[in-house]
């Protein structure tokens, strides 16, 4: 699903469905089946954020605790008042969503979820447990607080300008999502992490299927990994747990326990080109044959100035004599 033409867009999972204006009153509305379904829907409703309430089984166990929180009204007063209370302009539509696909897609955890998308880009909600607690003015205030994403954009061109890894960073400690493109879709989670951790770490993101360079430098052998760069070395998290907080916890504290290597400066320019070069000489069918024609035109070169060498002393000599 392309989000990209998307506005931001606020979504609490859950088997019913609303969908609020601003200036609607009333919160019932229609219960979508599939992501593909609530954002055909929504692609026609005008709005700059929006909410979905989404729960990936039928437990009626996550059912009740929707309707015990009243999780649907709380929703729909965001909605109605997110431009007045919570300073969001353009106020928020709520919805709702009954997908299992949907949670598995972006890795989420536990029932109901709420996730807002700004401008395509999903962030989960990490606040307290909303199986205990769902309260108005929390949930808004995170709203309005993650209405752009914190995570830094990375490419092979920006990696070492932005993060100076190799020197020792004086931008600070960097956390790195380096993922293929194929990759499980862990957005929505690193979001979160880069929310949680955005006063004391700045996180980034590369996809290593476009930006094969780094994905080289740090030897990286799978689908996606996670990085800590702090004063010239990096941690890799190994753990099994993939949520905000183990994230969090490994680059605020245990990143200690974890592997670490001395970042590798980048290859200059001139590397890049003579690596070029051999990589040719070993895929050219006609690669052999000119390097030994180099070889001995380079050997030969040798030989005839040491030969010119040793004339030139001999005839010096002689004119001594």
């Amino acid at each position: 699903m392309n989000f990209g033409k998307l506005t931001p867009l606020l979504i609490l999972s859950k088997i019913y469905c609303v969908v609020c204006r601003i200036e609607a009153e009333d919160s019932d509305g229609p219960i979508f089946n599939s992501e593909e379904e609530l954002f055909e829907n929504l692609q026609y409703v005008e709005f700059r954020a929006a909410a979905i309430l989404s729960y990936g089984n039928s437990d009626e166990r996550c059912e009740k605790i929707i309707d015990k929180l009243s999780m649907i009204k709380v929703l729909a007063e965001i909605g109605k008042y997110a431009e007045d209370e919570f300073d969001i302009a353009g106020g928020v539509v709520t919805a709702g969503l009954k997908d299992k696909a949907y949670e598995k897609k972006y890795s989420l955890k536990g029932c109901p979820n709420l996730v807002l998308y700004r401008q395509g880009r999903p962030i989960v909600y990490d606040g307290a447990n909303l199986n205990m607690r769902f309260n108005r003015e929390e949930i808004g205030q995170w709203v309005s607080r993650n209405m752009k994403s914190n995570v830094i954009q990375l490419s092979d061109d920006t990696f070492e300008h932005q993060t100076q890894a190799s020197t020792g960073a004086t931008t600070g400690d960097w956390l790195l999502w380096l993922h293929e493109t194929s990759c499980s879709d862990m957005t929505a989670v690193w979001d979160a992490v880069a929310s949680r951790l955005k006063y004391s770490k700045v996180v980034g993101e590369l996809d290593t299927t476009l930006n094969p360079k780094v994905a080289e430098r740090f030897n990286l052998q799978t689908c996606q990994s996670f990085l800590l760069l702090r004063r010239g070395k990096y941690y890799t998290y190994t753990g099994d747990a993939m949520d905000v907080q183990a994230f969090t916890n490994f680059a605020e504290i245990s990143y200690s326990n974890f592997k670490s290597q001395v970042v590798r400066p980048p290859v200059s320019p001139f590397d890049e080109k003579v690596e070029e070069i051999v990589n040719w000489l070993k895929e050219s069918e006609y690669g052999l044959y000119l390097l030994i024609s180099v070889t001995f035109l380079l050997f030969g070169g040798i030989v005839y100035l040491v030969c010119q060498e040793a004339k030139t002393a001999a005839d010096t000599e002689k004119k001594v004599n």
